[in-house]
């Protein structure tokens, strides 16, 4: 495994390096996006460049520029909050062109990533990356049309200028023989040139990774034991519980040993997942709490977020409300530091749901109405429903007639 991530790493690694392509395709399935995401992510943190990345499906051009320019302004929004904590300027409105749905969705493109440019603080010292990695394309052709009309530009004034782009390709390509759109695109004499590699993390690419490096003595111990973590995961993916708690034990021990916080986190929690997946719920709850401790102590916010939400998710199955509200009030405030906005509308609309099921009305009220301001601010529909339906039918059990008669109001603007 760990040699399929180097590789992958490498590649792109090259790709934002060098100077004389723009567009990297990289074809693979719909269930490989997130290891892509996750290698670009890892080279996000280690390097100076800037990454900004989207995994919103492509359904048509129109509602996909959509979706990023709102992913974008919630990115923004969270960044705003702790640019205003730490006393700095606040990043200038978006140029209205991005919002105007009357323009062709290219140009808005071209024009939040410019604005995004801008951002950066020495563009010479680094680049700005757009990650374009769909999770599920549903037009094939008019995503590579999009594309390509994307990456023009004039070479002597380009657009572009300190960019890069990785872009996901759905089908099946080759390196000699890419499919028709992508092939004249390869072939242009001019700018913009592409590239592609394909890569593939299925299951039985992972399984047969992990396995040659599990058992070679050539690789270091460090590395074979995280292909046996892989391994362990990929156990428990396939229900292969009792295999996977082997592994897991043989984990714990080894990081325990080893002093190495994040990785015990991450294993303890694997454990009571799987504890969690067979209804032991005793035990899914004592691996998930021994789990707070490393990932406190290594300042490994991910996997603290993970666990949090797995207890609070675990506690309000079991109707245990107040248990459940504690770990998703935590959860709530590290989504908040980690930019994920839609986990922190989620841990939100739960606060409510424990509140109110112990009797505290106003801090239901409160959880649903901080979230529905920051869907509302977000553009994000969904979830504003949601937190709105909430608040209704606490203000409908109040007999709270106007508050009832606002929210259709504002639900029925929604519709």
């Amino acid at each position: 495994m760990r040699r399929l991530f180097q590789n992958t790493t490498e590649r792109l690694q090259e790709f934002v390096a060098q100077r004389d392509t723009l567009l990297l395709v990289v074809q693979c399935r719909d269930e490989d996006t997130a290891y892509v995401s996750k290698t670009i992510d890892s080279i996000d943190e280690a390097g100076q460049d800037v990454f900004f990345g989207y995994s919103e499906p492509f359904v048509d051009p129109a509602s996909y520029v959509d979706a990023i320019v709102r992913t974008f302004q919630q990115q923004a929004e969270l960044l705003g909050k702790k640019l205003e904590e730490a006393g700095d300027p606040p990043w200038p409105p978006l140029p209205p062109i991005v919002g105007d749905r009357s323009t062709p969705p290219v140009k808005r493109l071209q024009t939040l990533f410019m604005y995004a440019r801008t951002r950066i603080p020495d563009i010479e010292a680094s680049h700005l990356v757009v990650v374009l990695c769909p999770l599920r394309v549903a037009a094939p052709h008019a995503w590579r049309a999009l594309l390509r009309e994307l990456i023009e530009h004039d070479i002597f004034a380009p657009w572009c200028h300190h960019m890069r782009i990785v872009a996901r390709e759905p089908e099946a390509i080759t390196f000699d023989g890419l499919a028709d759109e992508w092939r004249t695109a390869l072939d242009i004499a001019t700018w913009p040139r592409a590239a592609a590699f394909k890569v593939d993390f299925s299951l039985e690419a992972l399984h047969r990774a992990t396995k040659e490096e599990i058992v070679d003595p050539s690789v270091p111990l460090a590395d074979r034991m995280q292909s046996l973590l892989v391994d362990a995961n990929v156990d428990y993916a396939n229900q292969r519980y009792d295999a996977a708690v082997e592994k897991y034990q043989l984990l714990r021990t080894f990081y325990a040993t080893l002093g190495n916080g994040a990785m015990l986190a991450a294993t303890l929690n694997g454990l009571g997942e799987v504890y969690a997946r067979v209804q032991m719920y005793p035990q899914a709850v004592d691996h998930f709490e021994m789990a707070i401790t490393p990932a406190v102590e290594s300042q490994c916010h991910p996997v603290l977020l993970n666990v949090s939400l797995n207890l609070g998710n675990l506690f309000l199955g079991l109707m245990r409300w107040a248990d459940a509200a504690e770990h998703y009030v935590g959860a709530e405030m590290l989504a908040t530091a980690l930019l994920n906005a839609n986990v922190k509308l989620a841990c939100l609309e739960n606060i409510g749901v424990c509140k109110r099921q112990l009797g505290d009305y106003p801090g239901a009220q409160e959880a649903w109405t901080n979230g529905s301001t920051l869907a509302r601010s977000l553009d994000e529909k969904d979830a504003l429903r949601r937190h709105l339906g909430r608040l209704r039918e606490l203000y409908t059990e109040a007999g709270m007639g106007a508050h009832v008669n606002a929210i259709d109001r504002e639900l029925g603007g929604l519709s």
